[in-house]
């Protein structure tokens, strides 16, 4: 690939007081890559421009091979380090100027906060607005729950472009890796710092928190039944491990589901044709997913919601000619999926216009499981243990 093609000309600058010192003019008719050489060279660091692009040319490879966008891979590469040339002190000032919040653990290492601030001055400074840049810069150090292909494709190049004294005992087998799967190139690097988490000054919460996305979509390829297609009826569902409800269009959200919980143990309810069925329902017009929630476990349980916390989402499609109910959209919508505890106390209050509950019991996750099955309703089976897995690995009764 030509690094210094058309496509990356510098056509626009714009260099805000507060970065001045660190931003030399530009030349006319001068290229992206040769005005970044010329930046570090300024800041005294002309060695993060060689990794700079050495992160370039593993992206654009990688990109190649798992078809993405290659000019996005390579100014990513190029990019994710810029503002490494700002001391830490003008790093915590720099990020509460723009807006940026600061964790605990970038208070005690603001270097961490350089990949937030890199993505805001590829936008800022070199007028760059791709999305997909500037999710993929912004956690290239330490990922994040709702890692995208890009996002994990140069947190991956960033990390085979270190030093081999510095990427220590896992790099060969993340290469290896790299070369089926982002995703396992990520879980060999997760592992390997969890296996030294003892030695590791801080733990960032968005490397924790893409652990457990990481290890929610492989345990979610064990279940047949949850990912492949499911048909509910006119509606086909596909499961999606996600847990950031903020990033979903709320105008989708019509249904939310859970298994509920109390204790260690799983509540089931009951059809009076026998069915056993999954928990939830359909959102009244304009009604919040968790007042809903709330509704329907009164309803469906005669109990009340204690928490819930969201490990996924189904993304359902109607071939029916009109929506099931006409506030909520057609024909794709999504199902919220989640965990939760639940305190029983009543029998449910089975309205007139809803499933009427013969029998709400609770039991063991293998008891569950195996009565869904029974019945034939893999898909629910899948769904109780994909919701008690999350709910293991969330840390189980010591969230509580």
């Amino acid at each position: 690939m030509d690094y210094e093609m058309e496509a990356y000309t510098l056509h626009k600058i714009h260099i805000p007081a507060e970065l001045d010192i660190y931003f030399p003019l530009p030349q006319e008719g001068e290229g992206l890559p040769g005005y970044l050489e010329r930046f570090f060279l300024h800041n005294q660091e002309p060695n993060t421009w060689i990794h700079c692009r050495k992160v370039a040319e593993q992206a654009v490879q990688l990109a190649e091979r798992y078809q993405l966008d290659s000019r996005i891979a390579c100014l990513g590469g190029w990019l994710h380090d810029i503002s490494t040339v700002i001391p830490d002190q003008h790093k915590l000032v720099l990020a509460a100027h723009y807006g940026i919040p600061i964790l605990p653990e970038e208070k005690q290492i603001p270097f961490l906060l350089h990949q937030q601030l890199s993505s805001r001055i590829a936008e800022m400074v070199f007028g760059l607005h791709e999305p997909q840049l500037h999710s993929a810069i912004s956690c290239h150090t330490t990922l994040k729950e709702d890692m995208e292909p890009m996002d994990q494709l140069l947190f991956v190049a960033d990390k085979l472009s270190w030093q081999a004294s510095d990427a220590a005992l896992y790099i060969d087998h993340m290469r290896e890796a790299a070369r089926y799967s982002l995703e396992e190139a990520v879980q060999v690097y997760v592992d390997y710092v969890w296996a030294e988490k003892n030695r590791v000054p801080v733990l960032h919460p968005w490397l924790i928190a893409a652990r457990a996305t990481v290890q929610n979509r492989q345990y979610l390829r064990t279940l047949a039944a949850l990912s492949a297609d499911i048909h509910w009826g006119p509606v086909t569902a596909r499961f999606q491990v996600w847990s950031d409800v903020v990033w979903l269009n709320p105008e989708l959200i019509s249904n939310v589901s859970i298994v509920p919980m109390v204790g260690d143990q799983l509540v089931m309810i009951q059809l009076t044709d026998g069915r056993w069925e999954l928990p939830g329902g359909t959102l009244e017009k304009d009604e919040p997913y968790l007042d809903a929630l709330q509704r329907e476990v009164e309803e469906e349980m005669g109990g009340t919601l204690l928490d819930y916390r969201v490990f996924g989402y189904f993304d359902c499609e109607s071939a029916a000619e009109k929506p099931y109910r006409p506030y909520i959209s057609h024909p794709r919508f999504i199902r919220l999926a989640g965990y939760g505890q639940v305190q029983l106390g009543g029998a449910p209050l089975n309205p007139p216009d809803g499933e009427q509950i013969a029998r709400v019991d609770v039991v063991g996750i293998e008891e569950a499981v195996d009565r869904f099955e029974r019945t034939g309703r893999s898909d629910l089976a899948d769904f109780y243990r994909m919701g008690y897995y999350c709910w293991q690995q969330s840390g189980g009764m010591d969230e509580r």
